[in-house]
């Protein structure tokens, strides 16, 4: 699945179609798509994991899921689950969720949850994660994406090892100082990621290996907590906060 610096990269090819008008929009997903075309496309955001494309009344979002794509002016053999062409272009998504809201999306999403925001706000995020998550498991939690928009399972294993702390760990656990390294960690890998998308497996620390590149012991690799994603823990370099 496409983290957020993924999608922030591929919005950003996007933006040469801001201001553009459709001239037609389909595809096989359910969403109704009456009205879109002769529509200006205002603008182009993203939120976390999610495209945002802006109307005059009303946004889409895309959402790629785990097996979606974005494809600009090309097509695949296969039917788009929604596109949006213009008299000299066209953008086709395929094995895409889609959704269509009425308003505007600052009215709809809280920017200040998205890691690539220049206004995330860690303190409100640290506040949420004591008082909404404090039973919770650190490593499940950075995956609520109404909190951590735009964590994905490769920036949750890489700023849990930074930040040294076990992902089975309970928020309650956890000392406020390291929450707010964690919280740090990962905008600042998000970051990074963004720099190195296309190559950002090739130099993860521990996600995709078996030995810890410190340590030198074999990683523990295992389904873990309630998102059963694979996860990658050093049982020696990260710490289990009881």
């Amino acid at each position: 699945m496409p983290e957020g610096p993924t999608i922030l990269n591929l919005r950003n090819k996007l933006n040469r179609f801001r201001k553009k008008t459709v001239t037609e929009a389909g595809g096989y997903g359910d969403m109704d798509k009456t009205g879109i075309e002769g529509q200006q496309l205002l603008d182009i955001d993203s939120y976390g994991k999610n495209f945002i494309f802006v109307f005059r009344d009303f946004f889409v979002t895309v959402h790629l899921g785990l097996f979606g794509s974005m494809l600009i002016n090309k097509r695949k053999k296969s039917n788009a689950s929604f596109y949006l062409h213009f008299d000299d272009a066209q953008i086709n998504f395929y094995i895409a969720n889609t959704k269509r809201i009425e308003g505007k999306p600052q009215d709809h999403f809280n920017y200040r949850t998205d890691i690539l925001k220049d206004n995330y706000d860690g303190e409100l995020v640290l506040s949420t994660v004591q008082d909404k998550y404090k039973e919770r498991m650190i490593g499940d939690v950075l995956m609520e994406q109404e909190i951590f928009a735009g964590v994905g399972n490769i920036i949750r294993i890489e700023s849990l090892y930074r930040a040294k702390i076990h992902p089975a760990s309970l928020v309650k656990d956890i000392p406020e100082k390291k929450l707010v390294f964690l919280i740090e960690t990962v905008v600042n890998y998000a970051f990074e990621f963004l720099e190195q998308s296309d190559t950002v497996k090739e130099k993860t620390l521990i996600y995709g290996r078996k030995i810890c590149p410190k340590d030198k012991r074999e990683l523990i690799i295992e389904e873990m907590g309630k998102v059963k994603r694979k996860t990658y823990v050093c049982p020696k370099c990260q710490k289990m906060y009881s």
